[in-house]
């Protein structure tokens, strides 16, 4: 991996992401700053949807942006979307963190000694790009043990990233995608939303709805057909229905 450099920032807001990519995967911390400011704000809102507590979210979001430090190469060679990683990538570590709590929530339940105490979260705040200063130059790798990365690559594989232009032509029609999913039935919704931000599975929804497991599989298929059908509307050339 190349050395950290100091390009200058100027211009940058005229790039494009992917070759904004193409600058951190060089070592550009001005380039990680500029992705940063872009794409943070967006990410946040989608990480304080699942997780309990801002300083989570916070912590959550510089992991997303270390991951994409140490990352960057790999990740612009798929030619995919960096906006869609990004999504990706912080949705699932949101997830994980949600799964690992709830884990030791119901293992503290059993406890005799009482709750077990999480680590402390840490806010990232805008100095991820800042903390970053401290790799040595030609030593960026991932922090993350070999076992956890290829699991989260697994889970996330970056072959099928989106183009560019299908994030770009998804955000161009962003509220009519909104207005699709705003039209989905409230009891197919409910467990849709709890899949998506709650990353719960089937027989945890319908044990905390209360509801029979067949009712929310069916529940949840037609949530996901509804979307599908409504997708081919907002990316196609017609609206109708929507």
């Amino acid at each position: 991996m190349a050395a950290i450099n100091s390009k200058p920032a100027a211009g940058n807001k005229e790039l494009k992401a992917e070759e904004l990519l193409g600058r951190v995967a060089d070592g550009d911390l001005e380039a990680l700053a500029t992705v940063y400011d872009r794409f943070a704000p967006t990410l946040m809102g989608l990480l304080l949807c699942i997780m309990p507590a801002k300083p989570a979210a916070e912590s959550v979001l510089q992991e997303v942006f270390s991951r994409l430090w140490q990352e960057a190469a790999e990740i612009a060679e798929t030619k995919g979307s960096l906006a869609a990683w990004l999504v990706l990538t912080a949705r699932h570590a949101a997830l994980q963190r949600l799964r690992a709590q709830r884990k030791v929530a119901a293992q503290s339940s059993l406890t005799p000694q009482g709750p077990i105490r999480a680590k402390e979260e840490k806010p990232a705040g805008k100095s991820t790009a800042a903390t970053l200063r401290a790799d040595k130059p030609g030593k960026r790798r991932s922090s993350m043990p070999e076992a956890e990365r290829l699991s989260f690559l697994n889970v996330s594989p970056q072959v099928w990233l989106p183009r560019p232009e299908d994030i770009a032509l998804v955000d161009a029609r962003l509220a009519l995608l909104q207005r699709a999913f705003n039209q989905i039935p409230k009891q197919q919704r409910g467990p849709l939303e709890l899949t998506v931000f709650g990353g719960y599975t089937e027989s945890e929804i319908a044990e905390q709805l209360a509801e029979p497991l067949g009712k929310v599989k069916a529940a949840l298929r037609a949530a996901f057909t509804f979307m599908r059908h409504r997708q081919h509307a907002v990316l196609g050339t017609w609206t109708a229905d929507i």
